[in-house]
C-alpha cells in the first residue's frame, strides 16, 4: 500500500510597506530627502507611479539614470537609513487589522510569511517596532532572490521554505508592481487600497480589493482560498 503523503499547508504572504504598515509617508519623506539636492520633490501621485511596490534598483534608475551603479546603490543605501531614523523617531502604524489577521492565522494553523521588495534591515525594524517579530514563519527581503516583484521569485521562494501548496496560499500586496509577482506565482491576491490607489487596483487582477484588513470579506474570501471551509 503506497503511504499518503503529508498534506502540504496553506499560507498568507504579506508584503510589507503599505500593506502590513502604514509606512508610505516616511518613504516618501525619505525619498524626498535625497532628491531634493536635484531640486525634484517627489508628491503623491508620482510616489504611487514610481516608488509604491517597486525596488531600489528600478527605483534608482527611473530618478538617476545618468547616475553610475554604484552611485544608485549609495543613494538607495542612503534612503534607506533614512527611512529606518524615520521610523525609530516617529512610530509606524500597522494596518488595521493585521496583528488581529496574523494571529487568525496562527490559530488555523496558516504559514505565515512576510515578502518585501524593502532590505532585510527594514523588514527586520519593521516587524520589530510593530511587535509582531514572532508573527512570521519566514521573511523573504528583495536581496535574497535573484529578481524582486514584479517577477514571482520572493513569493516562490516563500512557498518553498514554508513547504506550502499554492491552491491553498494567498498574498495581501498594495501595489500593482506586488500584485503582479504574486499572480505570477499563481496565488491568490488581496489587494490593500489607499484612496489614491483604490481606482487602478481594481482593474490589478487581485481577487479582492479592501480598504483595511478588518473587512469581512477579507477573512470570507480567506476561508475559501484557504481551504477552511467547505466550497
Amino acid at each position: 500500500m503506497t503511504a499518503r503523503l503529508p498534506r502540504r499547508r496553506a499560507g498568507l504572504l504579506f508584503d510589507l510597506d503599505g500593506t502590513l504598515a502604514r509606512t508610505e509617508h516616511l518613504h516618501l519623506a525619505a525619498f524626498n530627502a535625497i532628491l531634493a539636492p536635484s531640486g525634484r520633490v517627489l508628491d503623491d501621485a508620482a510616489f504611487v507611479r514610481h516608488v509604491s511596490g517597486q525596488a531600489n534598483e528600478a527605483i534608482t534608475a527611473h530618478f538617476f539614470p545618468d547616475a553610475s551603479i554604484a552611485e544608485r546603490e549609495r543613494l538607495a543605501d542612503e534612503k534607506e537609513a533614512a527611512f529606518r531614523s524615520l521610523a525609530q523617531s516617529t512610530g509606524v502604524d500597522a494596518t488595521p487589522g493585521a496583528a488581529a489577521l496574523l494571529a487568525w492565522a496562527r490559530r488555523h494553523d496558516v504559514a505565515t510569511g512576510l515578502v518585501t521588495n524593502a532590505p532585510r534591515p527594514n523588514a527586520v525594524l519593521m516587524i520589530e517596532v510593530l511587535g509582531l517579530a514572532d508573527a512570521f514563519d519566514v521573511v523573504v527581503s528583495a536581496d535574497e532572490t535573484p529578481r524582486g516583484k514584479p517577477h514571482p521569485d520572493p513569493y516562490l521562494a516563500a512557498v518553498e521554505s514554508l513547504d506550502l501548496s499554492v491552491p491553498v496560499t494567498a498574498a495581501i500586496e498594495d501595489s500593482l508592481t506586488g500584485i503582479a509577482a504574486a499572480r505570477a506565482a499563481g496565488l491568490g491576491v488581496i489587494a490593500l487600497a489607499r484612496d489614491v490607489t483604490a481606482a487602478g487596483l481594481r482593474s490589478s487582477g487581485a481577487d479582492l480589493v479592501a480598504h483595511d484588513l478588518v473587512d469581512r470579506m477579507v477573512y470570507d474570501y480567506l476561508e475559501q482560498r484557504l481551504g477552511l471551509r467547505a466550497p
